[in-house]
């Protein structure tokens, strides 16, 4: 098994193109790692890195203790799981994934065995003489997937393998990927566009936009901390509710102006406002929907005009807008409530997020 760490690590085409931008990063022995972002933003391109199918303009990559920039593809111990799973149509299930050990001309008794104990774990057993177009999407990714397994690799390679799933059966793989990193007990690299899949998976998370890491952290740390409002944004369904407003200060105590109305800071944020010496400003906020509550007027409560509601079985989203930006509010399913209904909400203080106007930067994230 093997950890990878990125040092300083650029890629650069054609002299001015910049996919990856100074990536910086430790993979543990074992760990499940997720990259993810909008397309673009250089997370396959990092994938390809690992697996030596790009050159590292600068920078270092080592896998365990080892340098690799200059070591083959093939010397690397690593395993790919590819997007359109890069199957062989004239191949049974078990010629497929014993392709890969033929090659390197392991004994065939060993070769058996590596393949029978994969469709095992994956559930082929029963499909190791059929071809790819009788087999469904599931079904191939699994065989794709065996084909990895099969090497014993140090570490696995996954570029949006579910990418060409339906909903029900990526909830389906999703699980199954989770057991077995569990069963194999080796490092894997994930790489998709799908924050679900994300939050889902990974013991941390990568956050990327156009070649630079916004934030790695656990899913649970993403979501309730983002580092700037790309990371809010983009993490999240639905996305987090973004507003202009005025930072303000009385008396050793910051307080939000927005709407005509000022909404107290709570305590711990307050202290920690103080203790960066933040200045009164113009800012941008964060509150995610489901951290507004619908509730009685009040002198923190705000008017809302309902424009639609979308029952999800037992909660309902709200859609709105508040100072001419749109607002989702996501609550306990109400029958009572619907479109061009007036009702009142309350945001819970201690869930909204402060951004600097400018820059984007979570006004008390640990790296400002």
């Amino acid at each position: 098994m093997a950890s990878i760490t990125f040092k300083n690590v650029r890629k650069v085409y054609d002299k001015d193109v910049v996919a990856v931008k100074d990536f910086n990063l430790e993979i543990k022995d074992k760990e499940f790692i997720v990259l993810v972002g909008p397309s673009g933003c250089g997370k396959t391109t990092l994938l390809r890195m690992v697996a030596g199918l790009e050159e590292i303009t600068s920078g270092e990559l080592y896998i365990g203790d080892r340098l690799v920039n200059n070591v083959a593809p093939k010397d690397r111990d690593i395993a790919m799981v590819f997007q359109n799973y890069a199957l062989y149509p004239h191949m049974t299930v078990y010629d497929n994934m014993a392709f890969g050990l033929k090659v390197r001309k392991i004994d065939k008794k060993e070769i058996d065995k590596r393949v029978r104990n994969a469709a095992k774990i994956l559930g082929l057993e029963e499909l190791l003489k059929r071809k790819p177009r009788a087999l469904s999407g599931g079904q191939r990714q699994r065989v794709a997937i065996g084909r990895a397994i099969v090497r014993n690799p140090e570490v696995f390679l996954m570029d949006e393998p579910l990418s060409n799933l339906d909903a029900k059966l990526r909830n389906e793989m999703r699980a199954e990927i989770l057991k077995l990193h569990k069963r194999l007990q080796t490092t894997f690299i994930y790489v998709t566009h799908d924050q679900t899949e994300a939050m889902t998976l990974g013991d941390r998370i990568v956050i990327m936009n156009d070649g630079i890491v916004q934030q790695v952290g656990n899913p649970q740390e993403v979501y309730e901390n983002p580092s700037n409002e790309f990371v809010a944004t983009f993490i999240g369904t639905p996305k987090m509710n973004i507003f202009d407003g005025e930072l303000g200060k009385e008396d050793n105590r910051y307080f939000l102006l927005f709407n005509g109305k000022k909404i107290g800071i709570e305590e711990k944020v307050n202290k920690e406002l103080i203790d960066k010496d933040i200045k009164p400003q113009s800012i941008r906020f964060g509150i995610r929907p489901e951290h507004i509550e619908l509730t009685e007027e009040s002198d923190e409560s705000f008017k809302i005009d309902v424009e639609m509601c979308e029952l999800m079985g037992h909660e309902m989203l709200i859609h709105t807008s508040l100072n001419d930006e749109p607002l989702v509010v996501k609550s306990r399913t109400r029958f009572d409530i619907k479109a061009s209904d007036r009702v009142d909400i309350k945001f819970e203080t201690d869930r909204i997020r402060l951004f600097h106007k400018e820059s984007g930067k979570n006004l008390l994230y640990c790296d400002n």
